[in-house]
């Protein structure tokens, strides 16, 4: 069969000719698959370059800063993890520790450091993979160690740091990206002069962190405001403890600062930008203790994310949107309730959606496609996410009414597997028709109840539960939606035995977490990859607190696991927890809270399980 990955086109694709599966989902066409060293564009608007850039250090000889510096700069491609040395044209001017870097969508600067406290500037052209050194009136104020830098798509700011007699500074050096010109900027300076801080920040504003001034160690945040060249200390963003030689980076909502002496540490701490307010999220921790680290991202210091076509309802030609950025929470225990929660993925902010609430209080499961929700059990209950309306559809009732079951599907339909009384009953629902039937070819392969359930667009896993004795099962069963089949895989299995986990995930992977096992409540996650069906613990990924009968949904980036309980037979909580799949961290989310505390409120979204985010139709649904 032809593989097409090698095109980039937004004309329409004509099905019976090139199956659609064989085709590359446009969140995903980004990256010029000849030579990432190129840029896309679409609609004369730059994208960013899929690469990260790595420059100078000492060797490996660096033992307490005795080592070799280094101009050596590596190109990381995040398309396939691969990692090359650029030529020397590419190199840093000479060698350089203990510097700062940021930069925009098209270059990076790289700029002071240990060479005898140089204020060179260095330029980075993406483009071409060359570096050119800045002229006198791009370089810093004066020569500087231990700096920081952030910015965004049109000025870079570099601050903080040690001169040459070991002063620490306060300066503020502002590198205007529109002619490669650097200026002092007094009104930004920091309040406290420091070096060995930290920096990252979002479209409109700058953060710089902890640090140290005079051998003292510092918790202090101080704000930069692009639009008006100030700083600001911020004592709510203030660092969960004092520290320096931390690293920081971000996306459009937060920022995270990481790691440091004295110590060294693992702490992390998230800066909400919305808020201005800083909380420790000891999930995700980094993995050993560390000083002296650096972090990038993509989504930092507000560089361009690629643009979306705009869609049109009478278009005949292009890729459209479909889904909703949405997530809902409905139903769950004590009560039963009919509640339904809607969650908003852009500002992680939770709404009671009243026209939604289920038509009668339940516990059940859900899953759905790219514009409905199905919640069992009797009645089936059609949630529409364009109106935020929910309709008893009777026709789509499953083959036996039950609980303690789960759910998961693709875009033509829904499976919903077990329950109790014990059970391995699957029932299959038919999106196009909201019709149900019993297949008992996709039976699991045991009956149990508490499974929980997830998949992509190919397959669905049903993990653990109990089978009416002992402390639950690890086993993972495997739904083949194309022949209605099911079975185990035990490479799939839970790192333990457990039941009434939640589960959410991605495309590619699967994400199982909490749940109870003698001698109690778990926080365990489990991670499995389907292209290979193995399973781990991922312990950083690790609920916040152990905790039974969370649910869960996400979309392609992050899955958030919402309720249960924290202590076996006690009232339920309402909080959320969001797993960041990109780095298999875990953190409450502090921007939400479920508006009723409750166990079993099934999740649904048109973003998880693999849905499309796109159709090569001529109606779209609007986003």
């Amino acid at each position: 069969m032809t593989d097409n990955r090698g095109v980039f086109t937004l004309r329409k694709i004509i099905e019976d000719r090139v199956p659609l599966d064989r085709w590359v989902d446009l969140q995903e066409v980004w990256v010029n698959s000849q030579d990432d060293s190129e840029s896309l564009r679409f609609n004369d608007n730059l994208v960013s370059y899929n690469t990260g850039y790595f420059g100078g250090g000492l060797d490996s000889d660096g033992n307490g800063g005795d080592g070799e510096g280094l101009s050596t700069m590596d190109k990381l491609s995040y398309a396939d993890d691969t990692r090359s040395t650029l030529p020397a044209s590419g190199s840093l001017s000479g060698a350089k520790t203990y510097f700062a870097a940021t930069g925009n969508s098209t270059a990076g600067y790289f700029a002071g450091g240990i060479s005898d406290n140089v204020t060179t500037m260095d330029k980075l052209s993406y483009a071409s993979d060359t570096r050119s050194t800045l002229p006198a009136s791009g370089s810093l104020s004066g020569a500087k160690k231990y700096l920081a830098a952030t910015g965004n798509s049109t000025a870079g700011y570099f601050a903080g740091g040690r001169d040459g007699e070991g002063d620490d500074l306060s300066t503020m050096d502002k590198l205007s990206y529109a002619d490669d010109t650097t200026a002092v900027v007094p009104g930004a300076n920091l309040s406290v002069a420091r070096n060995r801080l930290a920096a990252t920040g979002n479209s409109t504003a700058g953060y710089f962190g902890g640090g140290e001034q005079n051998d003292i160690t510092t918790t202090s945040v101080e704000k930069l405001s692009y639009a008006s060249d100030t700083t600001a200390a911020v004592p709510g963003a203030n660092l969960s403890v004092a520290r320096y030689a931390l690293a920081a980076t971000g996306n459009p909502a937060a920022g995270y600062f990481g790691g440091g002496n004295p110590g060294p540490l693992s702490t992390m701490d998230k800066l909400s930008y919305s808020n201005d307010t800083r909380a420790a999220v000891p999930g995700a921790n980094l993995s050993q203790a560390r000083s002296g680290l650096a972090a990038t991202s993509s989504r930092a210091n507000g560089i361009p994310q690629p643009p979306l076509p705009t869609p049109t309802p009478t278009s005949q030609t292009g890729l459209i949107p479909v889904g909703y950025d949405t997530g809902y929470f409905g139903g769950g225990s004590p009560g039963p309730v009919s509640t339904m929660d809607k969650l908003s993925y852009s500002s992680e902010t939770l709404s009671y959606t009243p026209t939604a609430n289920l038509t009668s209080a339940r516990s059940g499961a859900a899953t759905g496609n790219t514009t409905h929700g199905y919640f069992s059990t009797h009645p089936m209950d059609k949630v529409s996410y364009s109106s935020d309306t929910t309709t008893a559809t009777t026709s789509a009732n499953l083959s036996v009414n039950r609980g303690s079951l789960s759910a998961t599907g693709n875009s033509t339909h829904g499976y919903f597997g077990g329950g109790y009384p014990m059970r391995s009953t699957m029932d299959k629902v038919t999106y196009s028709t909201d019709s149900s039937a019993a297949v008992p070819g996709a039976n699991l392969t045991a009956n149990k109840a508490g499974t929980s359930a997830t998949g992509n667009p190919t397959h669905g896993y049903f993990g653990g539960g109990w089978p009416g004795a002992g402390s639950g099962t690890p086993q993972m069963d495997k739904v083949t939606y194309s022949t209605d089949t099911t079975a185990a895989v035990p490479g799939a299995n839970f790192s333990l035995a457990r039941y009434s986990t939640g589960a959410t995930g991605s495309s590619t992977h699967g994400y199982f977490g909490g749940g109870w096992t003698n001698p109690g409540l778990r926080s365990t996650m489990d991670k499995v990859t389907y292209s290979t069906d193995t399973a781990a613990a991922v312990p950083g990924a690790n609920l916040t607190a152990n905790r039974n009968n969370p649910k869960a949904t996400g979309n392609s980036e992050v899955g958030y696991f919402s309720g249960g309980q924290i202590v076996y037979g006690s009232t339920s909580v309402s909080t959320i927890d969001k797993v960041v799949y990109s780095t298999d961290t875990t953190s409450r989310l502090a921007t939400a809270d479920l508006s009723v505390a409750r166990q079993f409120a099934s999740g649904v979204s048109s973003r998880a399980n693999g849905l499309p985010t796109t159709s090569s139709t001529s109606s779209p649904v609007i986003v």
